[in-house]
C-alpha cells in the first residue's frame, strides 16, 4: 500500500522555497558590537531608574540607551574638565 503524502508537506516544500528572513538589526551597516571604537560596558542602576527612563526614551522616538548614556558621560567628562 503506498503512503498518502502529509497534508503538511506543500507547506513545508512552500516554506523551504521561501526568501530567507530580512536581516535583523539596525540598517544602514555594523552595529556597535562589531565596532572597535565602542567597549561594552556594565552598571548597576534601580530597576525603577532603568524602567522609567526606557519609556521616556521610547516616548522620544525609540532612542537608544547607550545614546543617552553617551550623551550624559560626555556632559560629565566636560564638566570635569573646569
Amino acid at each position: 500500500m503506498k503512503e498518502k503524502p502529509s497534508k503538511f508537506a506543500d507547506m513545508l516544500r512552500t516554506r523551504k522555497d521561501e526568501e530567507a528572513p530580512a536581516k535583523r538589526g539596525r540598517p544602514g551597516g555594523q552595529g556597535k558590537r562589531g565596532n572597535p571604537d565602542y567597549s561594552q560596558v556594565t552598571a548597576y542602576i534601580p530597576k525603577t531608574l532603568h524602567d522609567e527612563t526606557k519609556v521616556n526614551l521610547i516616548r522620544q522616538g525609540n532612542r537608544e540607551f547607550s545614546e543617552l548614556v553617551e550623551e550624559l558621560l560626555t556632559g560629565w567628562n566636560l564638566k570635569q574638565g573646569k
